[in-house]
């Protein structure tokens, strides 16, 4: 480790490196960036350096002083992870955990085994292997874990996740005095490295675009905070319609939970599916496809004269128009009983319809390219790749005037869309609701989006590298703690108004470390500089900052909390 010398607009910049070896080449590492020289040495840089000293020789015999020049660095160690410990305290995990392998002869901490999977999922996630091979870049995490520990613990997270899903759920609602009224759910889908398909793995519909590799399909609950509820697993050939009976079973059984409003999108908008809903004392909110309705209930919805105008207060666009009207609405449902017979149920529904002149301007821009891709095609007379009509294929048809098989623009149909520009509608079983409660809840179904892609891209749950079915549950549901710790920090963070992303949160608390040196033997802990977010949410979670410089003996101290 040596001071580096570097020029830059006639400014002389210091820097503390350390040389090591790379395919037979002397490359640097910069260990720390002390800034311009003059500001250095206007600020006391010579006093920072005897400080440095006389706190080496403090505990030294006299006459005895170390040599600061044997100084070099170890390694770089993570302490920013102790916000989640924290968070994970509160939701006493800890004993969670404890409570769950009481009766087995478990010879390795099971809880720190899962919670180091945790950090590694929030912080650099990785394959399980490559995580054993790192763990201990987390300062204070044991020692001791081996391989094989990182994968019982999966197995032993999969034989319990609805035991610990329930006690998390029971001690949320006690402790915070949690109401869950509205809940979200939705659909999604991850794939593996694989061409195999196995139990829970299976060929199906990829909402990842993943055609050729096998994938499972997950159902997720989420409150209006992003905060999860619960999920399930299903093999990836499962429909999105198919999972919503299992999740309504989960809520009233599993969770206790007796009145809720269900909000969906409208891939899980059958009329079975709402029956369901009903059926189990539910309600719901889901978007409604108005082209399928009925042409009476289209004109409607078009009948422009009873709409009621209102104006968004994020919206600055003075010309911008949003309107609203509720249509009550019979949802007649025909099922099949258990004896084969067919039946009939009327589901009473409030149909809120929206008119929105920014969401018009955009259904026009969309279809406008879809119509260009469709003409394109046309003047190719590629009438091989015209087999299906979906996307914009869907304005092609074939012309009735010519004997030869021949293209044209569906004009009648592009023009029967447009009547539908900045419409949207939402069917809702719960008439207390007003119109404007209905839209604001049902806007709030975007966090489930969000959540899919944190888990998906942030977090990296996908692809999945572990093979068996209890393997990948359990990966599973370490990925369901991980994601309820991190948006516990995010809806903290969101309260006192303090500006973040799932991103910069990451890079924060990654930024926050120690450089373990050491001098003439002897190990020493220097605090690296920081991003202020995460000394923000150090303060937010009642956590001090540790000192620039630790002995042994004091990093124990300030770990132990």
């Amino acid at each position: 480790m040596h001071l580096k010398t570097k020029k830059v607009k006639n400014h002389v910049y210091l820097s503390i490196v350390q040389s090591y070896r790379e395919n037979g080449k002397v490359k640097h590492k910069t260990i720390f960036n002390l800034g311009r020289a003059d500001y250095l040495v206007n600020s006391g840089l010579k006093n920072i350096v005897r400080g440095l000293q006389r706190y080496l020789d403090e505990d030294e015999p006299d006459g005895y002083k170390k040599d600061i020049r044997t100084i070099k660095e170890r390694q770089r160690l993570n302490y920013g992870y102790l916000a989640y410990r924290v968070l994970w305290n509160k939701f006493r995990l800890d004993r969670i955990l404890t409570d769950i392998i009481k009766a087995r002869q478990i010879e390795f901490d099971f809880p720190e085994a899962v919670f180091s999977m945790v950090i590694n999922r929030l912080f650099h996630p990785s394959s399980k292997l490559r995580h054993y091979l790192s763990y201990q870049r987390y300062i204070g995490l044991p020692e001791e874990l081996e391989l094989h520990h990182f994968y019982r613990s999966l197995d032993i997270l999969a034989e319990n996740k609805e035991r610990i899903e329930k006690e998390l759920f029971q001690l949320y609602r006690n402790l915070f005095n949690y109401k869950l009224d509205i809940v979200f759910y939705d659909v999604t889908t991850y794939y593996f490295e694989s061409q195999k398909p196995n139990g829970l793995k299976d060929f199906g519909f990829s909402k990842d675009n993943k055609i050729n590799d096998v994938q499972i399909v997950m159902g997720l609950l989420i409150d209006k905070e992003g905060r999860p509820i619960g999920y399930e697993l299903f093999p990836g050939n499962t429909f999105d319609g198919k999972t919503l009976l299992t999740i309504l079973k989960k809520l009233q059984g599993h969770f206790k939970i007796d009145k809720v409003v269900i909000v969906a999108d409208r891939g899980l908008n059958s009329k079975l599916n709402l029956k369901q809903i009903k059926d189990h004392g539910f309600d719901y909110i889901v978007s409604a496809s108005i082209k399928k309705m009925s042409r009476k209930l289209q004109e409607l919805i078009l009948d422009s004269s009873d709409y009621i105008d209102i104006k968004e207060k994020s919206d600055e666009d003075e010309d911008s128009v949003y309107r609203y009207k509720v249509i009550e609405y019979t949802n007649r449902v025909v099922y099949e009983t258990e004896q084969g017979h067919k039946a009939y149920q009327e589901l009473s529904e409030n149909l809120i319809c929206t008119y929105s002149s920014k969401r018009a301007a955009k259904d026009r821009a969309e279809r406008e390219r879809a119509i260009e891709k469709a003409k394109e095609l046309l003047r190719k007379n590629d009438k091989s790749s015209y087999k299906r009509k979906q996307g914009y294929k869907r304005y092609i048809k074939e012309s009735k005037e010519s004997t030869n098989y021949e293209l044209i623009l569906d004009t009648e149909k592009i023009e029967k869309e447009s009547r539908f520009d900045g419409y949207y509608a939402l069917q809702c079983s719960d008439k207390s609701m007003s119109a404007l409660e209905v839209i604001r809840e049902y806007h709030y179904l975007f966090k489930i989006e969000e959540s899919f892609r944190i888990i998906k891209s942030t977090m990296k749950a996908r692809p999945i590298y572990v093979w068996n079915e209890s393997h990948i549950a359990g990966h599973f549901m370490m990925c369901f703690l991980a994601f309820l710790l991190e948006r516990e920090l995010e809806y903290r963070l969101k309260r006192r108004n303090i500006d973040f992303t799932t991103e910069k949160i990451k890079e924060a608390l990654n930024s926050l470390e120690l450089s373990e040196i050491e001098i003439e033997g002897q190990s020493y802990y220097m605090r690296s500089s920081y991003k202020s977010l995460g000394a923000q949410i150090f303060s937010m979670l009642r956590l001090k900052l540790p000192p620039n410089l630790l002995d042994k003996d004091k990093i124990t101290d300030y770990l132990i909390f």
